[in-house]
Order: C-alpha cells, then structure tokens, then sequence
C-alpha cells in the first residue's frame, strides 16, 4: 500500500472505530468559544448539539476558553458568553465556575502545557523552529481570493511577517500526501497535500496557534467526540497528524452544516442578527430559542417540532444531522444598517421577527409557562414598557400576564399588550378613530357602553355575555361594539379579549377612560 493510501485509510480506521464504539459514560465533548466578542447563535447550536449528545451518552459537558488570542480577547466577553449559555438553558460539567479534573479551562492558564507538548514534538523531530521570509506582498484580492479557496494559512503569514522564527509542525513524517478521516456527519473526506504545507504551531511571541493548543487540550481533557462547525473541516486534516505525533487517539470528528438565512446566504454578523443578546433584548423565550436552534440541522426522525430537553437527548444522535445548510429565516424588513448601534438593530429584529419559526416556537413555549414564572421573566420587559408592578395585587398581576400570554409570543409583546393596564392613553390612534367612532357612530356606542359597564355585575363571563346581547340587539356585529371599546380604553383598536380588558382595568377605571374618550372624541 502507497504511503498516500496508508495515510487515508489510518485515519479513517481510527476514527471510524471510535465512532462506533461509545461505551455509556465515555462520551467528553467541549464547547471551546473565543471571548472575541458577542456569543454568536451559530456557537450556541454548537453548543445545544454538544450538551445533547453528552448528556444522550451519560458522557460529560466541557465548557473551555480559547482565550490565546492576546490581541482579540475581550475580557468582558468570557462572562457574556457564559450568561448566554445559562440563558439558552445550557449547564456544563466542567469549566468555568465548575471546575474539574483537567483544568485549568481557560487557555491563557494552560501555556505550560504548551510547551511541553512543543517540546515532546520538538524532541521526534516533528517540529523545528524556522525563519521563513515572504516571497514579495501580495495583493489584498490574491489574499481574499486563496482564503476563498482554503489556500490561505493567517499563522503562516504572520509568521513570515515576524523577525523571530516560528515553531513549524511536519504534516507529512515521508512524501506529501493526502490527508483524511471519516466524518460523523460527511462521511469520508479528504484534504489534498498542495493545502498541506508545514504547519505554524508556536508563534514567534511564543504563544500557540488555535491548531495547535486545541489538540494539547483536546489530548489532555481525554475529548472523545469533536462536533463543530463545518467551518472547521480543512482544520481537521491539520490536527489529526498532530494527535498521532503526540501519541493519543484521534477523536471523532463531527462537522455541522453551515445556517443559512432566509436569502440562502450564510449568516454574517454584517447583515444578520447573529448575537444571542440580540434575542434576549427582544424577549425570546429561552426554552423556545434552545428548541429552535436544536432543529436546525437536526431532526428527531420523526415529524415533532416541539420537543422537552428529555425528548430531545433520548432521540439525539450524530447519524440524523443533515450535511445541507440550515436555515435561520426572519420576516426581515431589509437588512439593518452596518454601522447600526445595539439598540437599533434589536429594533430592526423585533420587526423582523413576527410571522417567524422561531418567534412562533417562543411563543408555544411562553403559553405554556406558569403565569407567575412568566411575570417573572417578563419584569424587566414590563417596567422598560413603563408598567409600574409596585404595590400592585399579586393575584391581579397574575392574571393580566396570563391574559397576555396567551397571544404574545415574547416577553417584549406581552409587555406591550398589558401596557393598557398600567397606563391611560393620552392620545387616540387617528386611523381606528375615524374608523371605529367617526364611520359607525362609535360615540352612540360608548355612551350606552358606559352604561352598561355602570350596572353589569363585575365578572368576566357576565361582562362578555352583556356584550354579546346589546350587539344583538342593536343588530350589530360583535367587533363593532368591541373595536370603540379599545379605542376609548387603549387609545388603539388592538387589546386583549373585551370582557376580560374591561374587567382586569376595574369597573371605576373603565368609567374614567370612557369618560375621558367621550370628552375628547364628542
């Protein structure tokens, strides 16, 4: 067998035995974000898939920190992407605030490790210290089009660039050749050896490269199952030959499809909103979010798409994600601005996102919560809508969230449902004005309503049965009685059910804004 055979059908050998074979409890993954910024939406389905297939093997969470990218690292970012995961309803077994047996988690803590990895590869002969110089400046457009191709390494260039040698690893021990490994997801796959050029492992600063520290730890954290972007796929013909050099197993290696948007492009931060924070400004509920972002690239075999965190581990395996791009797709009004500010681009969501996938699965989720944990993750949302909760009855709170949850679909649009019950309109929607007061003589309407909200017997069902009879008996549809009632009560045809908007305002706090509106509209 020719050494380019051998190389191929070694790696797939090895990776293919371990994919097979997955002992209950054996199973460690990680989730290895890089505190650069924003914990993005694709990282978090990174992570989804990783806690499932833990927990769906008994196997074990890491969470770790690759934070050896001095120049990029934003400090306030390793507790932004560890808030955003405890909000998608993401736990670990390992890394920051847990601990564990192979820490420390973050990599800026693990230089030592490093280094004698270096050396041991130094030592085989795997690895030299070099200076190598740029052969001429290429153009900005030769750079963009070989990083299209996958032809362009960043480390080696910067390693060109640098006065002090690099620490260059040896990917092929005899004559290049091709290097592959079967994938959990893509199946057989290979890199040829013109992409293969000797890899920079130590800077010339000393520090490590991302392909280079990932596999130490990966080596010393004893990771079994790599499952990470598709991205990532030109990587892995890189790392398998350091695993081997460093003697450990080539753990398996699982790439996941690229998401898409609704254009068919791939998601970018320049024109997607692709910041977890973005949802949570917006009101998402995180049970829904998680179960969005579990479905996309992945099925449970069956036709269900609403599915608990249980059913979702007891169905989850490698073998049912799909190789083709997953699709993230809003109801965009255009695409935001790139120079957008936070506040302007949560605002562009939140008009993007009604009539979506994952806007209605949050609010399957939000209708089935108790009203009072509702209330309780909707507080923040309700005070910024100018909804003063102080002093107010407990059991009446309660019952205005449950009136709201019940066709919002984030904790942002129950807050503006219920606004009404907390604030008196100073101002009347001049569009449901002239057409539910001026066009059907509303004003007739709302002065028998003040009646009959004067003498009904306080109840919801009587209220709604009082309506229904004076529609009757006026030969009136019921939404033309209704529709002046929002208007005098919400200064907007839009509200929760009538009868239950009139009974949760207070018999005297009705009789004030039909009075109010009577006055200003007569």
């Amino acid at each position: 067998m020719d050494n380019c055979a051998s190389r191929f059908v070694h790696s797939l050998k090895g990776s293919l035995m371990t994919a097979q074979t997955v002992p209950s409890g054996s199973v460690r993954v990680r989730f290895a974000p890089s505190p650069t910024g924003y914990l993005h939406v694709g990282g978090v389905r990174t992570a989804i898939f990783n806690w499932l297939f833990a927990r769906h093997h008994g196997g074990t969470f890491v969470l770790r920190i690759d934070d050896t990218d001095v120049k990029r690292h934003i400090e306030e970012a390793v507790q932004v992407i560890v808030d955003g995961l405890k909000w998608a309803g993401l736990d670990w077994d390992e890394g920051p605030e847990k601990g564990g047996a192979y820490g420390p988690y973050y990599q800026s803590q693990r230089m030592d490790r490093y280094r004698a990895a270096a050396k041991k590869l130094e030592e085989s002969g795997r690895a030299v210290w070099i200076k190598k110089d740029r052969k001429g400046e290429l153009p900005e457009w030769k750079i963009e089009k070989l990083k299209k191709a996958g032809k362009w390494d960043e480390d080696l260039a910067k390693a060109e660039e640098d006065p002090r040698p690099a620490l260059y690893f040896r990917l092929h021990k005899g004559d290049p050749a091709p290097i592959g490994f079967r994938d959990a997801v893509w199946g057989d796959y290979s890199v040829p050896p013109e992409l293969l050029p000797d890899l920079v492992i130590v800077r010339g600063d000393g520090t490590p490269t991302y392909n280079f520290a990932s596999v130490v730890d990966d080596v010393e954290m004893k990771i079994t199952h790599i499952i990470r972007g598709e991205d990532h796929l030109a990587n892995t013909a890189k790392q398998i030959p350091i695993f081997e050099a460093l003697g450990a197993p080539v753990p398996v290696f699982a790439h996941l499809p690229m998401i898409h948007n609704e254009k068919g492009q791939k998601i970018s931060k320049r024109r997607d909103p692709v910041a977890v924070t973005l949802y949570q400004a917006c009101g998402l509920q995180p049970e829904g979010f998680f179960n969005f972002l579990a479905l996309l690239g992945w099925s449970p075999g069956d036709n269900r798409e609403m599915l608990t965190k249980e059913e979702m581990i007891s169905a989850f395996s490698l073998d049912r994600i799909n190789k083709s791009p997953a699709q993230f797709a809003l109801k965009r009004k255009g695409d935001p601005p790139a120079d957008a500010t936070d506040e302007q681009r949560v605002a562009w969501l939140n008009e993007s996102l009604p009539g979506s996938k994952i806007e209605w699965m949050s609010g399957e989720y939000l209708k089935k919560m108790p009203p009072a944990e509702a209330l309780k993750a909707a507080r923040p949302f309700l005070t910024a809508a100018g909804c003063n909760l102080d002093g107010r009855d407990e059991a009446w709170l309660l019952g205005v969230v449950k009136l709201g949850q019940e066709r919002a679909r984030t904790y942002k649009q129950l807050a503006d449902a219920v606004r009404l019950f907390f604030v008196v309109p100073t101002g009347y929607d001049e569009k449901a004005v002239e057409k539910f007061i001026r066009k059907i003589d509303g004003l007739d309407i709302l002065k028998a309503i003040r009646d009959l909200v004067a003498t009904t017997e306080w109840d919801g069902e009587k209220l709604k049965v009082a309506l229904e009879a004076f529609a009757t008996a006026r030969n009136l549809k019921f939404g033309d009685v209704a529709q002046p009632i929002r208007v005098a009560l919400a200064g907007a045809a839009v509200s929760p059910p009538i009868h239950d908007t009139l009974f949760l305002l207070g018999r005297a706090e009705c009789l004030r804004r039909l009075d109010a509106a009577l006055a200003k509209l007569g």
